[in-house]
């Protein structure tokens, strides 16, 4: 099975390993004290549980190494409780505790589950060389979900006649309402598979998240016939190849450093402090989710999308306009927009971006760009254009080489050595070289 995103907003998915498309519906639900009372109980019985799997493979382990003392092996896997003997365990576990007997089996199974996905997660970081980065104890403050998997459609009960409420019923689990805007949710249960249901607490509120798994999307046949190129950039932050441009993200951060202030000033271990770390939390999640909401109006009357393949992580890595470049959310962005071309039916490329900047979008001629230099003025067609919506003409040029219209070229491999000019003739105080140069260029 494959196991969607934990943190969405509209409708966020994945397409899984049987070519059907994961997606999932976040509404807002609506608890009494008494309720949010029992969602507290259950996070902790569940952290409880989590732990306890935890400790139990780290004990394995340990009894292992102390059996076969100097032996240069790595702990067989083989030796680990699969997924499903622990569901027989657990079964064993409810007939003699009476919290977990009150609630329904698919609650604790969903503990396990995140348990086993953990633990696979931390196999395959070993495996490929990566920092292994051993799963962490779980404290009841940090456990902030209630997994619900392989979840019926019964369980989500329509309102009656003329009602506006819809309501969760499980077994054990607090029977929250909640408000189907839009129809989502009804238009899903209709059309898709329920596949997982999950109580999330949030700082800012209580959320019921419906995992569905969509009906194979048909793969998009021939070329795209409007495609569009995307450049990521720091003045602007998306460049179009139309010469459209999106501002660069400048978020409002002065509720959240005036909170982290009063945090800071806060003695330790107090009661206020608590309260104004949970301040704190309830303005970084506003900010997150108006970010991500902006990203998901961001939409594209296209059939056919192409980025640049940036590796985000190794430029945050450098000291020079990381914040900056975070604050752009470029990751998100893509993902996003992977996701909703994956649900429209649509291509999405994500292509090299080598020379994108430095070649021309025209005849292909390649020329320094230096960062200060805004404009592209070629020095073999004369053809001048801002510098970010020559590098989209040549990403769409990249992803759709065979749609005509797009670029006046033929698309050639960023590797290929091209006509250049030196660095000293395409000096200009305003970053455009006279026109008298480009006539007299040798192309």
């Amino acid at each position: 099975m494959g196991w969607p995103p934990r943190d969405v907003s509209q409708g966020f998915g994945m397409v899984d390993s049987m070519g059907s498309q994961v997606t999932t519906l976040r509404l807002t639900a609506k608890c009494s004290p008494s309720q949010h009372r029992r969602v507290d109980q259950i996070l902790g019985w569940s952290a409880e549980m989590y732990n306890a799997l935890l400790e139990s493979w780290k004990g394995s382990y340990a009894w292992w190494r102390e059996h076969n003392p100097g032996v240069d092996a790595k702990y067989p896997p083989e030796l680990n409780m699969s997924r499903y003997d622990l569901f027989k365990m657990f079964t064993r576990v409810r007939g003699e505790d009476d919290r977990w007997a009150g609630l329904d089996t698919r609650v604790g199974r969903g503990v396990i589950c995140r348990f086993d996905r953990t633990r696979r997660a931390f196999y395959d970081r070993c495996q490929t060389g990566r920092k292994a980065g051993f799963p962490r104890f779980k404290s009841r403050r940090r456990w902030r979900s209630i997994e619900i998997p392989n979840a019926a459609p019964s369980m989500v009960r329509e309102p009656g006649e003329g009602g506006r409420w819809w309501c969760l019923r499980v077994k054990g689990v607090p029977s929250v309402r909640f408000a189907d805007r839009g129809g989502r949710l009804r238009t899903a249960l209709e059309d898709s598979r329920l596949v997982e249901l999950r109580i999330v607490r949030t700082p800012l509120r209580v959320e019921l998240h419906a995992v569905f798994r969509l009906p194979p999307v048909p793969e998009p046949v021939g070329e795209p016939a409007n495609p569009v190129g995307m450049d990521k950039g720091l003045t602007t932050r998306l460049a179009f190849c139309d010469g459209s441009y999106e501002e660069a993200r400048e978020p409002d951060l002065a509720a959240i450093k005036r909170r982290q202030r009063a945090l800071s000033r806060a003695k330790k271990r107090s009661r206020t402090r608590a309260n104004k770390r949970q301040a704190l939390a309830r303005a970084w999640r506003r900010e997150t989710e108006r970010a991500r909401n902006a990203d998901y109006r961001l939409a594209h009357d296209h059939d056919g999308i192409g980025v640049e393949d940036l590796n985000v992580a190794g430029l945050l890595r450098s000291r020079r306009n990381s914040k900056k470049m975070s604050e752009q959310r470029w990751s998100t962005l893509d993902t996003i927009l992977e996701h909703k071309a994956a649900k429209a039916g649509i291509r999405y490329v994500r292509v090299n971006a080598a020379y994108t900047t430095t070649d021309c979008s025209q005849c292909g001629h390649r020329q320094p760009m230096p960062l200060e230099v805004r404009v592209y003025d070629c020095g073999r067609c004369g053809m001048v254009l801002c510098r970010d919506v020559n590098a989209a003409r040549n990403i769409c040029a990249r992803a759709f080489p065979k749609v005509r219209g797009r670029a006046g070229r033929e698309e050639t491999s960023p590797g290929v050595a091209r006509t250049t000019i030196s660095a000293k003739e395409t000096d200009h105080p305003h970053g455009v070289r006279r026109r008298q140069t480009l006539q007299n260029s040798t192309p």
